[in-house]
C-alpha cells in the first residue's frame, strides 16, 4: 500500500470566546479565552501526485472582516492560493479535491480547481439541494455552488458510501449528525492510518473528552476542565443536528484510525494542527 505525506494548510480563521462553542454538559469554564479556529485544508502527496482535502471558506462569506455570527474572521481564495504557494504548488497542480462535506467553510474555493476531479458523497449533494431550515438559517451551504456543480465542465464524482479512492486513500461515509453526506478521509501514512473527520468533531477536546488543555495555533496550552465520563466517547458541538448519527459516526471513526488519539484523528478546525502538523 502506498504511503502518503499529509501537510496541514492554513486557509484562514474565525475567532470567538471559547464560551460560545463550549458544549452543553461540560463543566463550567473557569476562565474564558479567545479561540481562533482555523479553516483547514490537507494536502496529500505521494510520487509527485497532489490531492487536496477541503478548500476553505469563500470570500463572500467574510464581510468587513467578519464571518458566521458576526465574528472576526479571515479567509478566501487568496488564502487558498497562498497555502499552495508555501508548498510550491499552484491550483493546476491539484489533481483531485476531496470534500469532507460541502458546507461553505469547507468547499468555498472549489472554483479555483477547474481541472481537478471533485469528490463528495451523493447524500451530501442531496442535502445541499434540500437543506433543513436550521441549515438555511446558519447558511451552512453556499447555494450558488449548486449551479456551479451542475455545469458539465465540472469533473465531479459522487461517492455512494464507503470507497477506496486510491491506493492508500479511503473514503467512509459518516454523516456524524452534522450533514447527511459527511465523509471521513482515511490516509495511509508512515505512522499509520490518519483520519480527517471534517466537522463531526471541531476540536481535540471534543473528540477526546479527557483533554485537559486547549493548544492554540501558536502552540500555547490553555487549561480547560475535562468532560465528564458520562458524556460518552466524544462531545457533540452546537451544529450537530442528529445525536444518534453523531455517536454512530464516532464509533465508525474509532474502527478506521490506527489509533483513536490526537494526530491520528484530525478534527475539522483543530488549532494545534497549525503548529504541530501531522
Amino acid at each position: 500500500m502506498k504511503t502518503w505525506d499529509v501537510k496541514v494548510l492554513y486557509l484562514g480563521r474565525i475567532t470567538a470566546p471559547l464560551s460560545i462553542v463550549w458544549p452543553a454538559g461540560m463543566p463550567p469554564l473557569p476562565n474564558d479565552i479567545p479561540l481562533s479556529a482555523p479553516y483547514l485544508g490537507f494536502l496529500l502527496q505521494c510520487d509527485g501526485r497532489n490531492i487536496l482535502v477541503d478548500t476553505g471558506i469563500n470570500d463572500k462569506f467574510i464581510v468587513d472582516g467578519k464571518a458566521w455570527g458576526a465574528l472576526p474572521a479571515e479567509g478566501g481564495a487568496s488564502f487558498m492560493e497562498k497555502a499552495l504557494e508555501q508548498v510550491n504548488l499552484k491550483a493546476k497542480d491539484i489533481e483531485t479535491v476531496i470534500f469532507t462535506h460541502l458546507h461553505n467553510d469547507h468547499a468555498g474555493n472549489c472554483h479555483l480547481f477547474p481541472d481537478a476531479r471533485l469528490v463528495f458523497q451523493k447524500d451530501e449533494w442531496l442535502n445541499m439541494l434540500n437543506p433543513i431550515p436550521q441549515q438555511l438559517a446558519r447558511m451552512d451551504y453556499d447555494l450558488s455552488l449548486i449551479d456551479y456543480m451542475k455545469s458539465p465542465s465540472v469533473n465531479k464524482t459522487m461517492a455512494d458510501g464507503d470507497i477506496d479512492l486510491d491506493d492508500g486513500i479511503a473514503l467512509y461515509k459518516a454523516p456524524g449528525g452534522h450533514s447527511l453526506g459527511s465523509q471521513v478521509v482515511a490516509v495511509n501514512t508512515k505512522k499509520g492510518r490518519v483520519v480527517m473527520v471534517g466537522d463531526i468533531s471541531l476540536f481535540n477536546f471534543m473528540a477526546f473528552p479527557g483533554t485537559t488543555e486547549l493548544v492554540d495555533m501558536e502552540g500555547t496550552p490553555h487549561p480547560i476542565p475535562p468532560a465528564p465520563k458520562t458524556i460518552g466517547a466524544a462531545v457533540p458541538h452546537l451544529v450537530i443536528y442528529d445525536l444518534f448519527a453523531f455517536h454512530d459516526g464516532i464509533n465508525k471513526i474509532k474502527t478506521i484510525a490506527s489509533r483513536y488519539e490526537p494526530g491520528y484523528v484530525l478534527p475539522g478546525h483543530e488549532p494545534s494542527l497549525i503548529c504541530t502538523g501531522i
